[in-house]
């Protein structure tokens, strides 16, 4: 694991988090999990998920218990905000985890796969630089578009009715273009970015939109 992507206050905050035991149901995912694997940006803040149901109030007390924690959204299954000056949120999240996850100052991290499943869901609900760098990361380690679907229909079975806005958000770009873009370890412009992906978008729209859905 590439601890250095996260700053000293971040490492300090998940290794808090990890020693609490408040975690044990859940795992790290998002932005911060994939730098963790393959270094390739720095990251600030903590995605928390667990398939198991929790009390927000209670989990909000806890983390009081143990740190600074400052509430910005206690709601229904969602815990938002400020963990020792850490953003974090934690969700409750009812789909299954597909691959293992791997344990980094005792929280467990996502896989790679699961993360790229994930985002591909976050492309096509107001993507930022951060989900599109993400992406092409994955494909650079590895992980090519095709992996990436069929991760997307293990976890979340939808493929065939989400195809055709997942592969077009593969090269929409518009909202992404009003986010910042993140602190990068490993250099990479924004421009190359976008015109790969949408290689991939047109190429992939060939390979599944061309025919009828089965």
């Amino acid at each position: 694991m590439f601890g250095s992507v996260l700053p000293d206050n971040a490492q300090k905050a998940l290794a808090v988090l990890g020693e609490s035991n408040h975690l044990k149901n859940a795992y790290l995912a998002g932005g911060s999990a994939l730098a963790l694997h393959f270094g390739h940006r720095y990251s600030i803040d903590f995605d928390f998920f667990s398939s198991e149901l929790f009390d927000p109030m209670k989990l909000r007390d806890s983390l009081k218990a143990i740190g600074i924690f400052q509430a910005e959204l206690v709601k229904g299954i969602s815990l938002i905000g400020v963990f020792n000056g850490v953003k974090m949120s934690y969700f409750q999240y009812d789909y299954p985890l597909i691959a293992p996850t791997t344990v980094y100052c005792d929280v467990a991290i996502a896989h790679p796969y699961d993360i790229s499943a994930m985002k591909l869901v976050a492309i096509t609900d107001r993507g930022t630089k951060k989900d599109y760098i993400d992406l092409y990361e994955l494909i650079k380690q590895g992980i090519d578009t095709e992996t990436m679907i069929d991760c997307y229909e293990k976890k979340y079975g939808k493929w065939e009715e989400n195809r055709f806005t997942i592969i077009k958000s593969l090269s929409y770009f518009d909202e992404a273009e009003e986010t910042d873009m993140p602190h990068m370890i490993r250099s990479v412009a924004w421009e190359d970015i976008k015109q790969f992906l949408t290689s991939e978008s047109l190429r992939l729209s060939k390979k599944y939109l061309s025919q009828p859905s089965t």
